[in-house]
C-alpha cells in the first residue's frame, strides 16, 4: 500500500506525539519536528504529501515559516495551520499565504482526521484501490461453499446493475475488498471510487458532501463507499436520504443543483434492522441505499472453503508483503481448519503470515500451527489470580491492560475500534495506552 507521509510540526511533545499515534494508526507515515530548523532538516529527509504545522513555537511562528518554505519553494504540500490561539484574522492571514485549512486546539480528533482526509484527497480526488487491511484485496471472493456461491451469483447481478449496495458482515470479512471489487467491475479505471469514513465525519457533515469538492461532487459517474454507515447520527443520516430521495443535491458555495449521478456502496458491521427498531437509524434511508443487499458470511459458515484461502495466502503473501514462500502441510491445513476463527478470513491470514514469518524453512508443519494457536491462547496477560497480590492501584492497572490487549487483538488492532468496545473517547484512549505502554503495532493478532 502506498503510504501518504505526513509531517508534524509542534514544539509541545505531548501534542506532537498524540498526533503522530492517531495518524499512523489511520495507516499514514508520520515523522515530527519540535521546531522550524528540524522540519526543515525532515523535509531533507523525505518529502511529505501534507504537512501539520503549528504556529506558535519558540524559535519561528508557523506562518513565518510557511512563507519561508514557498519563497525557497521547499514544498509542493499542502498545510494546515494549527493553534490554541484562534482567531479569525490568524485564520484568514494564513489562508491567503496558502494553508489549506486551520484546525483549533484542543484538538478535535474528528475533526483532524476529517481534515487530514479531505486535504489529502483534494489534491487526488480519485482514492486508489488498495489493501486497508482488508482481506483479499480486490479479487473474486475465494472458495466454493454454498454461501460463496450464492455471494458470486449476487455479486454477478450487481455488476450489470447501477443499484446501491448495502453490505453487512462480522469484522474480518471483506466488506471493504467486496466494495472495491463491485466499483472495479462496474466502472472504467477512469471513474472515482471515493470513500467516506462515517466513523470520523463530523458535525459539518452537510457542508463534507456537497461542498464544491465534497464527497458527492467527487464522486461523480462512480463509486461513493460510506465505510460504518451505520455509525451516523439521525442528523446525518437524514442529509443523505434528503438528497437521495431528490436524486440531486444544491451545491454549498455555488448555489447550483446537481444530480446524484453515481452510485453509494455501504458498508456496515452491525446488524441496521436492530437499530431501525431502536430508532437508531432510518428505515427510508436503509431502503433507499439497500437497494441490492449482500451479507458476508463468517468463516464459521464456510470452513470447507479454508484450504483455499490458505493456498491463496501462501502464495499470494510473498509477492504482496514480501513473506517468505512455505507451503503448508495438508496436516497443518487440517488445523487450521478446525480452528475457531472468531475474526475471520483477516485472522486466517494474519496466522499464515506469521507461519512464514516467524517459522523456519520448507514446509510448514503441524507443529508449528499448533504451536502458534497455542501462544495465542496464551498471550492473554497478567493472570487474574496475581492481581489478589498487587496494591490496588497495580493491580488496576494489570487488568487495563490485560483488558486492552485482550480487546486490540479481537478488533486486529484498530484503535477505532477499540474505543467503540471499551466505551472511551478515541483521544484519552490513545492516552491511555501510551501511559499502559501498549502499543497497538505490537499486539500480535491471534
Amino acid at each position: 500500500m502506498n503510504q501518504e507521509h505526513i509531517l508534524i510540526v509542534d514544539d509541545e511533545p505531548d501534542i506532537r506525539n498524540l498526533i503522530s499515534d492517531i495518524l499512523a494508526d489511520e495507516g499514514y507515515s508520520v515523522a515530527t519536528a519540535a521546531n522550524g530548523e528540524e522540519a526543515c532538516e525532515q523535509l531533507t529527509i523525505k518529502q511529505p504529501q501534507l504537512i501539520l504545522l503549528d504556529i506558535w513555537m519558540p524559535d519561528i511562528d508557523g506562518i513565518s515559516l510557511m512563507k519561508n518554505w514557498n519563497e525557497q519553494k521547499l514544498v509542493t504540500a499542502p498545510i494546515v495551520m494549527m493553534s490554541g490561539h484562534g482567531t479569525v484574522e490568524t485564520a484568514v492571514e494564513a489562508t491567503r499565504l496558502g494553508a489549506k485549512d486551520f484546525i483549533e486546539k484542543p484538538l478535535s480528533l474528528a475533526k483532524l482526521l476529517q481534515t487530514v482526509s479531505d486535504t489529502l484527497s483534494q489534491s487526488e480526488q480519485v482514492i486508489e484501490e488498495h489493501d486497508d487491511g482488508s482481506v483479499l484485496a480486490v479479487v473474486e471472493p475465494i472458495g466454493n461453499s454454498e454461501a460463496i456461491k450464492q455471494i458470486k451469483t449476487t455479486l454477478e447481478r450487481i455488476y450489470k446493475t447501477r443499484n446501491h449496495v448495502m453490505i453487512e458482515g462480522e469484522n474480518g470479512t471483506g466488506k471493504y475488498s467486496t466494495a472495491l471489487l463491485i466499483h472495479r467491475r462496474r466502472h472504467k479505471k477512469s471513474q472515482p471510487c471515493v470513500l467516506l469514513d462515517a466513523q470520523t465525519i463530523d458535525s459539518s457533515f452537510a457542508d463534507k458532501l456537497m461542498h464544491s469538492n465534497g464527497y458527492f461532487i467527487r464522486a461523480a459517474a462512480g463509486t461513493l463507499i460510506i465505510n460504518n454507515i451505520d455509525c451516523l447520527t439521525i442528523e446525518q443520516q437524514n442529509i443523505l436520504l434528503s438528497a437521495l430521495k431528490h436524486k440531486q443535491f444544491t451545491v454549498f458555495g455555488q448555489n447550483t443543483v446537481q444530480p446524484i449521478n453515481f452510485q453509494i456502496v455501504a458498508i456496515s458491521k452491525s446488524d441496521i434492522n436492530r437499530q431501525i427498531v431502536k430508532d437508531e437509524f432510518l428505515a427510508d434511508l436503509y431502503q433507499l441505499i439497500s437497494e441490492v443487499k449482500i451479507n458476508l458470511p463468517s468463516l464459521q459458515q464456510r470452513l470447507e472453503d479454508i484450504p483455499e484461502l490458505i493456498n491463496y495466502f501462501v502464495n499470494t503473501l510473498p509477492d504482496t508483503e514480501q513473506t517468505p514462500y512455505r507451503k503448508m502441510s495438508f496436516a497443518a491445513q487440517n488445523r487450521l481448519r478446525n480452528h475457531s476463527w472468531k475474526n475471520n478470513i483477516q485472522e486466517l491470514k494474519n496466522t499464515v503470515r506469521q507461519l512464514q514469518l516467524l517459522g523456519g524453512e520448507g514446509e510448514i508443519s503441524l507443529d508449528e500451527v499448533t504451536e502458534l494457536l497455542e501462544q495465542s491462547k496464551e498471550t492473554t496477560g497478567t493472570q487474574p489470580n496475581s492481581w489478589y497480590e498487587m496494591p490496588l492501584r497495580e493491580a488496576r492497572e494489570a487488568f487495563e491492560k490485560d483488558y486492552l490487549i485482550h480487546q486490540l487483538k479481537a478488533v486486529d488492532g484498530r484503535v477505532g475500534e477499540l474505543a467503540k468496545v471499551a466505551g472511551m473517547e478515541r483521544t484519552h484512549l490513545y492516552r491511555k495506552l501510551r501511559a499502559l505502554n501498549i502499543n497497538p503495532k505490537d499486539i500480535i493478532k491471534p
